[in-house]
C-alpha cells in the first residue's frame, strides 16, 4: 500500500471514528419517549388528539414571514453574533446554607433559575452547558454561575417542557443519585428514567393538577407551545408553565408560551395575583408568532396575570432567535417602565429577594 493510502486510510478512520462517536455523544442526549401504553394513558383528555398533545393556541410556523427564509435561519445556526463578556457572579457550594423560608431567588441565564422558597430549594429548567444534542451548537454566551459539581442539595427539580434549552441530559444525570424529587409534564419523565433517574422520584402532571407536600405547593398550568427532542416524538409530551405557593406566596414560572390573553385570564383568575413573575422574553420571531413572548407581549402578560413584580428570563445565552442578543431586554425595560410594571433583572447568579436587593441596567454598557 502506497504512502498515500495509508495516508488516507488513516484519515478516513479517524472521521469515522469522530463521526461515530459524535453520533453516540447525540444519542445519548435525546432521552426515551413515552411508551404507546403511557400514550394511550392520556387518551382520556381533551387536550390530546390522534396520539399527541394539542395547544389551544396557534403554534403554526410562517417560513414566508421569516425575514431572508430558509437561509436566514441556517444563518442563525451557523454564523454566531459577537457577544461581549457578559457579567456572571460565580457561586460555589459554600454559597448555599438552609433555603430561606421567605423567597431568594439565583438566576443561572436563559429560563434556568434556583429559588428559595418556604424552606425549599428549587431548581428550574436546568441547563449548564449546551443548548442542543451536539456540542459547539447552541452553546451558551457565558458560563454557568453554579457547576453541576458544585449544585446545593435541590429538594425539586421542575421542568417546563422537553426542548433543548429547558432539558439537559447532563445534567439530570448529575442528579440522579441525589434526594430530588422531580415534577415534569406528562410524559418528559421517560427521558428522565432512560437517564437514570429512579422512577419513584418522578412526578408527572397534567395541565392544573398540583402536587403539595408540607407548605409547598406545585401546581402546572397549560401554556401555548409544543414539544419535541427527536425525529418522531413531536407533542408526544406536555409542555406547562408552574405556579408556587407558600408562606402566604405565589410565584409564576411561565415556561415557553406564545401569547394568549384568554390563557392569562384563566391563570389570573385560578391561581393570581402573583407576587413574583419569571416572563420569558426573547427568541420571538414573526416566522413563529404563537411559540414565545414578544418584547410587549411579556410585559403585558405581567400585567394581564396581577404580577406584583417580574423578572425576564429566557434571554441572554444562547442565540436562539433573528435579533441581537440584548434587544429583548432593551426593549422589555423601557416598555415596563412606561406601563409601571417592575421589572427586576439580577446578573447571573446573583442572589435576588424582592424588596431587598437593588439590581441595575448592567446590559446597558455591553
Amino acid at each position: 500500500m502506497s504512502g498515500l493510502k495509508i495516508v488516507l486510510s488513516v484519515a478516513g478512520l479517524f472521521i469515522l471514528l469522530a463521526v461515530g462517536g459524535l453520533a453516540l455523544y447525540a444519542w445519548r442526549q435525546l432521552g426515551a419517549s413515552p411508551t404507546r401504553q403511557e400514550l394511550t394513558s392520556y387518551a382520556s383528555l381533551p387536550y390530546f388528539k390522534n396520539g399527541q398533545f394539542v395547544a389551544s393556541t396557534d403554534t403554526s410556523v410562517y417560513m414566508d414571514r421569516v425575514p431572508g427564509g430558509k437561509k436566514a435561519m441556517l444563518k442563525q445556526l451557523f454564523c454566531k453574533e459577537p457577544v461581549p463578556v457578559l457579567p456572571v457572579q460565580k457561586l460555589s457550594g459554600k454559597d448555599f446554607t438552609s433555603p430561606a423560608q421567605g423567597l431568594a431567588v439565583y438566576w443561572l441565564g436563559h429560563s434556568s433559575l434556583l429559588i428559595e422558597l418556604g424552606g425549599k430549594r428549587i431548581l428550574i429548567d436546568p441547563v449548564l452547558g449546551n443548548a442542543a444534542p451536539v456540542p459547539g451548537l447552541f452553546g451558551r454566551y457565558a458560563p454557568s454561575p453554579l457547576t453541576r459539581k458544585d449544585l446545593p442539595p435541590v429538594d425539586y427539580v421542575l421542568i417546563t417542557h422537553n426542548h433543548y434549552d429547558h432539558l439537559e441530559a447532563a445534567t439530570m444525570r448529575a442528579l440522579k443519585n441525589t434526594s430530588s424529587r422531580f415534577i415534569v409534564p406528562l410524559g418528559v419523565g421517560a427521558a428522565l428514567k432512560s437517564w437514570g433517574i429512579n422512577e419513584s422520584q418522578i412526578t408527572q402532571l397534567a395541565w392544573d393538577q398540583s402536587v403539595q407536600e408540607g407548605g409547598l405547593q406545585i401546581t402546572a398550568f397549560e401554556t401555548g407551545h409544543y414539544s419535541n427532542r427527536r425525529p418522531g416524538d413531536k407533542n408526544k409530551t406536555l409542555w406547562v408553565g408552574y405556579v408556587l405557593q407558600a408562606n402566604g406566596r405565589k410565584i409564576y414560572i411561565s415556561g415557553d408560551s406564545g401569547y394568549s390573553a384568554e390563557l392569562n385570564r384563566r391563570i389570573a383568575q385560578k391561581y393570581g395575583p402573583f407576587d413574583l413573575a419569571f416572563i420569558e422574553i426573547d427568541a420571538w420571531n414573526e416566522g413563529w408568532p404563537g411559540m414565545h413572548l414578544f418584547p410587549q407581549q411579556a410585559v403585558q402578560t405581567a400585567r394581564d396575570i396581577g404580577a406584583k413584580e417580574m423578572i425576564a428570563v429566557h434571554w441572554g445565552v444562547f442565540n436562539l432567535g433573528q435579533h441581537p442578543w440584548k434587544e429583548s431586554i432593551e426593549k422589555v425595560s423601557r416598555l415596563a417602565q412606561e406601563q409601571n410594571v417592575r421589572l427586576a433583572v439580577p446578573r447571573m447568579g446573583q442572589r435576588y429577594e424582592p424588596g431587598k436587593t437593588k439590581t441595575d441596567d448592567w446590559w446597558k454598557n455591553l
